[in-house]
């Protein structure tokens, strides 16, 4: 069942970084790549994954309340799931 969420979570995250990516263009890795450091640096500083500390960022900040912004976090975490999860396999 946990599986199942998983995967749908992913597709939703792939859903935002592919409307990030349409609409950004070729700015997209400039623009995304604040989001990503964001994220990176939680992660140092609290000591957990990428999926606790976006969590941390929506919980506990403004930074992610804006629907623009929601998508740029979703796209920079997919962005991150991809490195530390899938590039190993390439």
């Amino acid at each position: 069942m946990s599986e199942n969420k998983d995967f749908q979570n992913l597709v939703v995250l792939e859903q935002a970084r592919e409307t990030a990516k349409e609409t950004l263009l070729h700015k997209y890795d400039e623009v995304v790549a604040p989001f990503i450091h964001i994220i990176q640096q939680v992660m140092k500083s609290n000591n957990e994954n990428h999926f606790e500390a976006l969590k941390r960022i929506q919980d506990k900040t403004d930074l992610a309340k804006e629907p623009i912004k929601k998508i740029l976090f979703a796209s920079a975490l997919m962005e991150i799931v991809e490195e530390v999860n899938l590039k190993p396999l390439a």
